[in-house]
């Protein structure tokens, strides 16, 4: 049985080493995720996959670079390397309850590892598929990250090191500066 306890750092509950706040994010964020893929998978029988597909990148595109613009203004950002962008949208990430691990850390690139993902299993329980979902999250949320981070500097680029094989797996995701 998993042991319920408070923090050192506060008064947050945690559950297993995992903080309820993030647990209760994350089912939040994976609840959101199922009605959304269960909608795009409604628009794509009638339109088809490729063009919902492509509809999703178009306004994630627009919604990431609205998002950056934001975040880099309420920062007074300038001068943003790969670790500085990092930490300017590691708050997007957390919002969605990401489980996320720095695996490399510098102002040329942040690799890090996201095992516990809401938008995998919010798709998954909206049914679609493994292709599906990795096609998704390429089309869509990557590019959303990529036009947030390029709001900071043109040379930055948000890219999917390696995704998941399975439910039990993790993506590696990074931020690298050209």
């Amino acid at each position: 049985m998993p042991v319920v306890g408070r923090e050192a750092e506060g008064e947050k509950l945690s559950k297993g080493g995992v903080s309820m706040a993030l647990q209760d994010t994350f089912n939040g964020a994976k609840t959101a995720f199922t009605f959304y893929g269960a909608y795009l998978n409604t628009v794509a029988q009638e339109i088809g996959m490729e063009r919902a597909l492509a509809l999703e990148s178009k306004m994630l595109e627009t919604l990431g670079t609205v998002q950056g613009k934001m975040i880099k203004d309420q920062a007074g950002a300038k001068d943003v390397d790969a670790r500085a962008a990092y930490s300017l949208v590691k708050g997007i990430l957390e919002s969605l309850g990401l489980g996320l691990e720095v695996l490399e850390e510098g102002p040329e690139t942040v690799r890090f590892r996201c095992r516990q993902c809401s938008v995998y299993e919010g798709w998954q329980m909206a049914g679609l598929d493994d292709k599906t979902r990795e096609t998704m999250c390429r089309a869509g949320s990557l590019r959303f990250m990529d036009a947030a981070v390029k709001q900071f500097d043109p040379r930055l680029a948000y890219q999917l090191a390696k995704y998941r094989s399975g439910p039990d797996d993790f993506c590696e995701e990074q931020i690298v500066l050209a």
